[in-house]
């Protein structure tokens, strides 16, 4: 902890590098007494533009003289005394400036000695001893306990409203020396001070070059450069945020991918470095201001600065190394994309492999014939089919939809289908079977069921002995029901609620009698809601109508499947297809 008490003084000879001497002296002794930055920056500001004006004005011979710099410390104040021993000014009784009419009746400078009115809360001058003195003051920033230092406002908005009246723009204006010493002064942009690419640097070295810049607003998204651009400037970032995309972002809209550069940034450096073409896209966002420094005042007047050309080296480093890291997540994405990749490549074998996908199913049982078909959507979806015998003589037969896509749906899909099997497997009797295993399909899927998932289900039981076919039905889409001449019409099933949502559903149940010949088709809505390119549904009737006069599971299958192939012109399906066929050829 330093002392509430102190004082440093600077002794420096008049000539150019007094500038650079007093701000680098400044900003040390501001981290050492841990100042903080608004106070340093008002303190490098006014020191740097009071020692400007005295070693161009102050003295008329060539004598060799001295200015003389003490920075004073007190509990509750700052003070610097800024003192020489030329001629007599006294900057306090200069009137405030008046800004030009126009562009071209304004000249360069004749600020410096108004900003530091403003950026000082107290002045005062004095002559004493033949030597100028020059007084600022600041209160001093102190600590809370646990909070922050105190702030000081910063004049930015106060110098912006004293600026000249009109923007400066791409112009060369005169350089007009004049004799009194608040004459010249180099200080004209405001926003130096928030532009890495300058940070550390002595306001007066660089402002009077940087005035002599473009700035440029762009009021929409503008691409400011494209590969094969040739560009000749360093854009400097005042306000707003330039992109980088390596892709058009016409077609690549997405922000994956995409850098930033944010206010007080460049763009453009390496461009005119090596001298090649841009090779990324540039674009500004609506409410950009750039500063546009074109590449011959970029290396004759700022890089021999040895600050800016360390600032440009860190602003490049620090570019690098995002790039770097954004090329390490990239890689490290794209091998986590890979291996998910695999991982459900590998889940929809799995999948694929709990269907009975064997065809004719039921060879050994010529009392039936049963076939099926899935196409995926996507890797792993949510339909499933099954078909197998409970006993002897009893064929169980189910078709379901999960809600959702993807692995969740694909997880729910093989609870809902091992637990249906489980279930129709158990022996509970004849009596009540198929309601039982509904309900007790039902409570499992809804317990643990945060996230209320669920199932659309249609399940059946067909006697092959006497062509009894029970059947329950959760929220599914009706099967189509083919008897032997007769047109094919939807089956009459209870309403039920969908599965997996309420486990205390009691599940109302249907039953028909199948003759010789007749066919049952189970489909989901992978069917019924397929769209073409017009944007029409399949739809029920258009199903219908293609299982009018079909012979057998086979050629009901194959029948809708050419259908709806032909129906959506090569469209890639939105949703799974799943297809059911069961025909009842009789007692064996």
């Amino acid at each position: 902890m330093h002392s509430a008490h102190a004082r440093r003084s600077l002794r420096l000879i008049n000539d150019s590098g007094a500038i650079s001497a007093a701000s680098a002296w400044l900003r040390s002794l501001g981290d050492t007494f841990d100042l903080g930055s608004e106070l340093v920056f008002r303190l490098d500001l006014c020191a740097s533009e009071l020692v400007a004006n005295i070693v161009n004005y102050a003295f008329d011979d060539e004598a060799p003289h001295t200015i003389a710099l003490d920075l004073i410390l007190e509990p509750q104040s700052v003070k610097l005394v800024v003192a020489d021993d030329g001629r007599e000014f006294d900057p306090l009784s200069l009137p405030e400036p008046v800004p030009p009419a126009t562009l071209e009746a304004a000249s360069l400078g004749g600020l410096g000695v108004h900003l530091v009115r403003q950026f000082a809360e107290q002045v005062s001058y004095e002559r004493a001893s033949g030597r100028n003195q020059v007084t600022l003051a600041w209160t001093r920033p102190g600590r809370n306990e646990r909070g922050p230092r105190t702030p000081i406002r910063r004049g930015i908005e106060r110098r912006r409203q004293q600026a000249p009246a009109f923007p400066v723009q791409r112009a060369r204006l005169g350089m007009v020396e004049r004799d009194e010493r608040s004459g010249l002064e180099r200080r004209a942009l405001g926003f130096i001070s928030r532009l890495e690419l300058f940070r550390d640097v002595p306001y007066a070295l660089i402002e009077g070059v940087l005035a002599h810049c473009a700035q440029r607003d762009y009021p929409d998204e503008y691409i400011v450069l494209s590969p094969g651009m040739h560009n000749d400037h360093v854009a400097l970032v005042i306000e707003g945020r330039l992109r980088v995309h390596l892709e058009d972002p016409a077609r690549e809209p997405s922000l994956s991918g995409v850098s930033f550069i944010g206010r007080g940034e460049c763009a453009g450096e390496l461009s005119i470095i090596d001298g090649e073409p841009a090779s990324a896209w540039v674009v500004a966002e609506p409410g950009t201001r750039l500063l546009l420094i074109d590449a011959h005042t970029f290396f004759s007047e700022l890089l021999p600065l040895p600050q800016v050309a360390r600032n440009l080296l860190r602003l490049m480093a620090g570019r690098m190394r995002r790039a770097n890291q954004q090329t390490v997540e990239q890689v490290r994405a794209s091998m986590l994309l890979e291996r998910l990749q695999s991982e459900l490549r590998t889940a929809r074998e799995i999948q694929s492999g709990m269907l009975p996908m064997r065809s004719p199913m039921f060879a050994e049982h010529p009392e039936i014939e049963c076939e099926a078909s899935i196409q995926q959507a996507q890797e792993i979806g949510g339909d499933f089919f099954d078909a197998f015998f409970i006993d002897e003589h009893r064929v169980f037969v189910a078709i379901g939809d999960v809600c959702g896509k993807g692995m969740p749906a694909a997880l729910l899909m093989m609870r809902t289908l091992t637990t249906l099997r489980a279930e129709a497997a158990r022996k509970q009797g004849q009596k009540g079977h198929l309601e039982r295993v509904m309900e007790r399909t039902n409570r499992k899927l809804a317990l643990n069921n945060e996230r209320m998932l669920f199932a659309s289900l249609f399940i059946a039981l067909l006697d092959t002995r006497s062509g009894s076919l029970r059947y329950a039905n959760a929220g599914h889409l009706r099967p189509v029901l083919l008897r032997t001449r007769h047109t094919p019409a939807l089956l009459k099933v209870p309403r039920n609620p969908i599965a997996g949502i309420d486990p205390t559903i009691d599940y109302s149940l249907g039953e028909t009698q199948l003759g010789p010949g007749d066919l049952l088709v189970l489909y989901t809505d992978g069917v019924t809601e397929a769209l073409n390119g017009r944007g029409e549904l399949y739809g029920e009737q258009r199903l219908l109508a293609t299982l009018a006069g079909v012979c057998g599971a086979p050629g009901a299958i194959e029948a809708v499947r050419q259908s709806m192939q032909q129906f959506c012109a090569g469209r890639s399906p939105s949703d799974d297809v799943t297809l059911l066929a069961l025909r009842y050829n009789g007692p064996a």
